[in-house]
């Protein structure tokens, strides 16, 4: 499974946990992974949780805390920094969908969905109650057990992979295969940095590109290149690798640490060197 580096460090008093499972081999081109977020956060006091998210929808069901949502919501891709703010004592059971996908399920296009959310029974999502009881019954689990065997899989996920093939029997259609294979190389070839090169490597002229993103993502391919070089920058601070941001920058293919630090405020809301100097702990992955 790949290590995102989406979520940045924690803000906030309290315990909060994130554990994922890989989807079954046959949702594979639809799902990315599932995610299961517990927290805990005293009375009076709030956490704050921030991540540079990937090109993609999530659809979430949510327990407890102040804002419940058994019912379940789907977020389409959010341009800048998602920012939830977590309280009291709940749960939640998201699924981070493949760029391919939200255009499938969603009722409305994702450029609309971009940066905003719909109830997931707008579009027949109608096992979002099972998968909240199944959520406050089972606790979440990790991948392995502390002696490094599997353990079951947890039954939220076997509820939701049996709604999401009824929903979508064809699978992907090949404009979707197209759009996970173009994010895909986005997020992981650190030498695309421009538009022309990503539209290059799958022989697509740039109006073409500009056009498949926008109607199967809601975003842009500039967006995608950008958000792989500040993901990876967020990741390389937490870990104290960034001290140096002038060579930083120039490692992520900015011209100049200048332009680097503009991109990076732009999107979190803070510097580089700002960022440096928070306390807290390296990213969780998600």
């Amino acid at each position: 499974m790949p290590t995102s580096h989406g979520p940045l460090r924690p803000s906030g008093a309290g315990s909060v946990e994130l554990t994922r499972h890989d989807p079954a081999p046959s949702m594979a081109r639809l799902v990315r992974h599932y995610w299961i977020s517990t927290w805990d956060i005293p009375a009076d006091t709030e956490h704050e949780q921030r991540i540079l998210a990937y090109p993609a929808c999530n659809l979430v069901v949510e327990i407890g805390g102040t804002t419940p949502d058994p019912h379940g919501r789907l977020f389409g891709p959010v341009t800048g920094l998602s920012r939830r703010r977590l309280a009291e004592k709940g749960s939640a059971f998201g699924v981070l969908l493949q760029p391919a996908a939200g255009a499938l399920i969603s009722d409305v296009p994702l450029a609309e969905l971009a940066d905003s959310s719909r109830a997931a029974e707008s579009f027949g999502f109608t096992v979002g109650p099972d998968i909240a009881s199944a959520l406050e019954t089972q606790k979440p689990a990790m991948p392995q057990q502390a002696d490094g065997g599997p353990v079951p899989r947890p039954q939220y996920l076997e509820v939701f992979e049996n709604w999401l093939a009824a929903r979508l029997p064809d699978g992907v259609d090949e404009e979707g295969l197209l759009m996970n294979r173009i994010a895909d190389e986005a997020e992981n070839d650190g030498g695309l940095l421009q538009v022309r090169m990503l539209a290059s490597r799958f022989g697509l002229g740039e109006r073409s590109l500009q056009r498949l993103v926008r109607d199967r993502l809601g975003l842009t391919p500039k967006w995608l290149i950008q958000r792989r070089r500040l993901q990876e920058a967020a990741h390389l601070l937490a870990q104290g690798s960034g001290p140096d941001l002038a060579r930083l920058a120039y490692a992520l293919g900015y011209a100049d640490q200048a332009h680097f630090s503009r991109d990076f405020s732009a999107v979190t809301g803070m510097t580089p060197t700002r960022y440096l100097r928070q306390p807290g702990t390296a990213p969780t992955t998600r």
